[in-house]
């Protein structure tokens, strides 16, 4: 009977040194989260070259379309440079087009539709180029967005701000406790660096000369790119 007083004092003396010992674990760690975002100017650009027609036949509605893009990339390649590898086909359609006539669905033609995807290297010919493409009837331009080639030093500052934001929100912690920051136990990435870039879409026909007469050059309006990142980290405390 000692024997088994012994061994259960035994035991319960290892199971609350074992709850003081996480405690003391736990008390003795900050779990953190640190954000940043980093600022940066663009250096490229892509775009959207589209033309639609309505024909009789298919392959009048395709030879339309495509010589819409064919004019389209003949300006941008023999006037702006733009090299065959930067111009790339989006998307290209044939489909019957319907209209109904005493709820009875007619045949009134086809319809074709096709787009490229542009790059450029230099935005500073985006303005020039819409005024361009939009003196060519049928033809749309759309989705406008800037963006930067290179981003690999933007995304490693970013990263490292995020490092530091989540130490600098540890040692606020910290000092309210009346603690010191001890050893970074581990970091977690808790994504891949994000981008944003607001697109800005035009329309060709909403350069058309306005009622005076007056030719007005097309402004466009760079901004900023930024990259974000996020991690999450557990400091000691001492």
């Amino acid at each position: 009977m000692k024997k088994i007083l012994i061994a259960f004092l035994s035991l319960s003396l290892i199971l609350l040194a074992s709850c003081s010992t996480v405690e003391k674990s736990d008390a003795s760690i900050i779990s953190i989260s640190g954000t940043s975002t980093v600022y940066m100017s663009p250096d490229m650009a892509s775009f959207t070259v589209s033309a639609e027609a309505v024909k009789d036949t298919t392959d009048e509605a395709r030879n339309a379309v495509d010589g819409i893009i064919t004019e389209a990339v003949k300006v941008l390649e023999q006037k702006y440079g733009v090299s065959a590898e930067d111009i790339r086909t989006n998307y290209l359609s044939l489909s019957p087009e319907y209209t109904y006539v005493d709820n009875q669905r007619v045949l009134t033609g086809q319809r074709g539709y096709q787009s490229i995807d542009v790059t450029l290297g230099d935005i500073d010919i985006i303005g020039a180029i819409v005024e361009d493409l939009s003196k060519i009837n049928g033809i749309s331009i759309s989705s406008i967005t800037l963006d930067k080639e290179d981003k690999t030093e933007e995304i490693s500052q970013a990263r490292s701000l995020a490092v530091r934001n989540a130490l600098e929100k540890a040692a606020t912690y910290a000092e309210a406790l009346g603690r010191e920051l001890g050893a970074v136990v581990s970091i977690s990435d808790e994504s891949t660096p994000s981008y944003y870039a607001s697109p800005l879409r035009l329309e060709a026909a909403s350069f058309a000369p306005s009622a005076d007469g007056a030719n007005y050059k097309t402004t466009f309006y760079s901004y900023d790119l930024s990259v974000s990142d996020s991690i999450s980290m557990v400091v000691e405390m001492k």
